[in-house]
């Protein structure tokens, strides 16, 4: 008889602190190879294949499809041969584990209310058009949805939606908020990104009673607008958003669109913003023009999933020439063209901005730049993203004003 060990749930990308258990493939009892695929596991950025890291036996699943777990959490017994490559952390304290009659391994079958099977190409493509894989008939091996199941499909759901206006169609998600509205959060992304790129941060806003809605803007994603300008894409996105005050939250290039969204704005939250300095890294901008993603990790601070660089080069084939035209028009030579500091220093609505220490694209020191009415806030790490490396700290300063 082997040894038996408890398998973890691994980090599957940097800023993974949990995952939902998806399709669990192997049963109690049968053996597995090293490099056999286990489970499926979800994060907010994809759908990933859990992989046996030696040869085994599953003896004992301790989580059940739809589950979420944190990251080196146990998610199985098994028997191996030797010494483990991968264990799970032993806790402190005795954990309060479910006894094994009440873990359920999901057969071969959908499930009422259970998350439907799908692969992640199907995900991604159901995620940009709005589509309920619920109602789906997958077509895949064991009714898994694959992404060919969806082309006949049309967008049943109101999370996303086009908005027509003179200059063309405003492509939004909304995510609804939970249990009594606390008021309206609008996103507005940075260069070469789009809506999906804000998903865990309006989850998380929409669980604390947010009603959020994030446009693709022109030039990107599914959006179909003729506007270069942040002020024309502030005017459009205006003429789009439904009446009411919003908490107006831009990050990076999107920072420039939302100074032009005051007269709408509750609030104004500006996450590495863009126009409150001379410089920006042009190197950055010219490797997404370029279309080397595979690069954008070492600015960003943050390691692309594959799906997010498929999304990418999508855009660029679509839009490359819009977005160096928009490029164009808030740099060059690494200087940037456009400040806000002005608008920002007359705002009566309050103001926030957030910096990352380490930032390769928006130096930090920008900070030093701000108005008095501007309240700032350091995070302490390397990167571009802080609404991936800090998701709880920004939704609590959203939720401040």
């Amino acid at each position: 008889m082997g040894r038996l060990i408890e398998m973890p749930l691994p980090r599957l990308g940097e800023t993974m602190e949990e995952g939902r258990i998806g399709v669990i493939l192997k049963k109690p009892g049968e053996t597995f190879r090293r490099g056999e695929t286990l489970l499926e596991v979800e994060s907010d950025k994809t759908t990933v294949e859990v992989p046996a890291l030696q040869d085994g036996i599953l003896v004992e699943w301790l989580v059940a499809s739809d589950q979420l777990v944190p990251v080196e959490t146990a998610i199985a017994r098994i028997e191996i041969e030797g010494e483990a490559v991968a264990e799970a952390k032993k806790p402190a304290e005795k954990p309060n584990i479910l006894p094994a009659t009440s873990v359920t391994v999901r057969d071969m079958v959908t499930v009422a209310g259970s998350r439907p099977r799908a692969s992640t190409a199907a995900r991604s493509e159901a995620r940009r058009r709005g589509i309920d894989l619920a109602r789906i008939a997958g077509s895949g091996r064991n009714g898994r949805i694959v992404r060919a199941d969806l082309v006949t499909t049309a967008r049943p759901l109101r999370s996303t939606f086009y908005s027509e206006n003179p200059s063309g169609r405003i492509f939004f998600r909304e995510w609804a908020n939970h249990g009594s509205e606390k008021g309206s959060v609008l996103l507005l992304h940075g260069l070469f990104a789009d809506s999906q790129s804000f998903t865990t941060l309006a989850r998380k806003l929409a669980a604390r009673g947010y009603r959020t809605m994030a446009p693709d803007l022109p030039g990107h994603g599914e959006t179909s607008c003729t506007a270069i300008s942040p002020d024309a894409m502030a005017d459009a996105i205006k003429a789009s958003l439904p009446s009411g005050r919003f908490h107006v939250v831009g990050h990076s290039f999107g920072s420039v669109v939302a100074a032009g969204l005051v007269e709408c704005a509750q609030s104004l939250t500006l996450l590495c913003p863009a126009g409150c300095g001379e410089e920006i890294n042009d190197e950055f901008v010219r490797v997404m023009l370029a279309g080397q993603f595979d690069r954008a990790d070492a600015f960003l601070g943050e390691r692309l999933p594959a799906e997010s660089q498929a999304r990418l080069a999508e855009d660029l084939a679509r839009h490359g020439s819009q977005q160096k035209l928009i490029a164009d028009a808030i740099e060059s030579g690494g200087n940037q063209k456009l400040s806000i500091l002005a608008t920002l220093a007359r705002l009566t609505a309050p103001v926030q901005a957030v910096f990352m220490r380490d930032d390769l694209i928006i130096p930090a020191h920008h900070a030093l730049n701000m108005p008095f009415n501007v309240s700032v806030h350091l995070l302490q790490a390397a990167g571009h993203l802080p609404h991936w490396r800090a998701t709880d700290q920004i939704v609590e300063l959203i939720a401040g004003l």
